[in-house]
């Protein structure tokens, strides 16, 4: 038989339950409120509207990307690209949070909500598939090798001599594929690609490996220089990411990319383009188009 202590025991205990729920529904968390929004159904998309900014995860160490210039603003086409995204928005590129982070952050800050998407030259791979959801590449990339114009160098398997010299970085990436591809080459490394690419620049390398968009980039300003026909790797994609869970704010961001890519934003997406790289990129559809 339930006491009459037992009772009013347990009605204590439920009435501070319900008060600690009251707490809970008037002052919820983070993690709270945005599991509430998913269960309602709502987008990271009407989310942002309601908001009237978009948060996005950049980085500033990696031009022509994203960096600071000597003013000491943010700079980058990956930053004139989320720009363009806010102004599709909200027709205004002002509507805009950048909020710089480390690599090792991308995948965190995406699951968690506290960016609303990333893009920071982030090439797509199916094992980051599996962390976060990838729009189409908003633009090409894969590893190239510079050399100048009057080099003798035509062809990777032209570096395997002793007598050629060969740029890389410090990833380990790099001198794996040297050993693979001219292991008679000497190698030098350097912490930075721009000391990288002025060790050719100065005569101290015969060649440096370089992602293809960042070639292009140097090349813009330093004309004596040239890409090889062929390429070290795959060609490969950047891509925009955001949270897995939300089909509606995917559909918006991967449609934005297909347009600048091909369709309505092209020309400002074209302009931006040639803006870092001194060249005009490919047009996804205009062979479709017939023109």
């Amino acid at each position: 038989m339930t006491s009459r202590r037992d009772f009013v025991t347990a009605a204590t205990g439920v009435a501070a339950g319900l008060a600690a729920s009251a707490q809970l529904l008037a002052h919820p968390s983070p993690a709270t409120a945005q599991a509430a929004a998913g269960a309602a159904g709502r987008s990271k998309l009407d989310e942002v509207r309601a908001r009237g900014k978009v948060i996005v995860g950049v980085t500033s160490e990696a031009p022509p990307f994203g960096f600071i210039d000597e003013q000491g603003a943010l700079v980058g086409f990956d930053i004139d690209v989320a720009r363009l995204i806010a102004k599709a928005i909200f027709d205004d590129d002002s509507k805009i949070e950048l909020l710089k982070q480390g690599f090792a952050a991308r995948w965190p800050n995406t699951q968690n909500g506290t960016i609303d998407f990333g893009i920071m030259v982030t090439t797509i791979y199916p094992d980051r598939a599996l962390q976060v959801a990838f729009t189409r590449p908003y633009i090409d990339s894969g590893i190239v090798m510079v050399v100048r114009k009057d080099s003798p160098i035509r062809t990777i398997a032209d570096l395997n001599k002793p007598e050629f010299t060969v740029a890389h970085l410090t990833a380990p990436v790099q001198g794996e594929r040297g050993k693979r591809l001219y292991p008679n080459a000497k190698f030098l490394t350097f912490d930075a690609i721009s000391a990288q690419f002025n060790a050719v620049k100065l005569g101290r390398a015969t060649a440096c490996q370089l992602d293809a968009p960042v070639a292009l980039f140097y090349l813009k300003d330093n004309p004596e220089f040239r890409i090889l026909d062929e390429w070290l790797t795959d060609v490969t994609g950047n891509g925009i990411f955001l949270r897995q869970d939300d089909f509606k704010w995917w559909l918006f961001m991967d449609t934005m990319v297909a347009e600048m890519l091909g369709g309505s934003r092209w020309t400002e997406y074209k302009t931006l383009y040639k803006k870092w790289f001194g060249t005009e990129p490919r047009h996804a559809r205009l062979s479709q188009s017939g023109r």
